[in-house]
């Protein structure tokens, strides 16, 4: 995927994100292209949450699902057929990391 694809790819999912979880504390770490074991590629992208003060912005199963809905119509809109796949990383795993 050519760099401009992919930083255009980003820009929609960060709008994504703001548009439906701008309250929170959702953030996208990476979007990253990926090709799978049938030579497909999809965007592996990897979002954070606040998992701290004993509240999570995780947002619930449901949600999950229908986020990787919004995302793949949102890349499709704008020619970028590649299949989103997400993971939800905690801040405190990242925290964890760095120390």
């Amino acid at each position: 995927m050519k760099q401009r694809i992919l930083d255009r790819a980003r820009s929609v999912v960060e709008a994504c994100v703001h548009k439906q979880y701008g309250n929170t504390s959702l953030k996208v770490l990476a979007v990253d292209p990926e090709v799978d074991g049938y030579g497909d590629e999809f965007l592996w992208i990897s979002l954070k949450y606040d998992d701290g003060n004993g509240v999570e912005d995780l947002p619930d199963a449901w949600e999950r699902i229908g986020l990787i809905g919004r995302f793949q119509t949102e890349l499709q809109d704008v020619d970028i057929e590649a299949f989103p796949v997400i993971s939800f990383i905690a801040e405190s795993d990242l925290e964890a990391e760095v120390e």
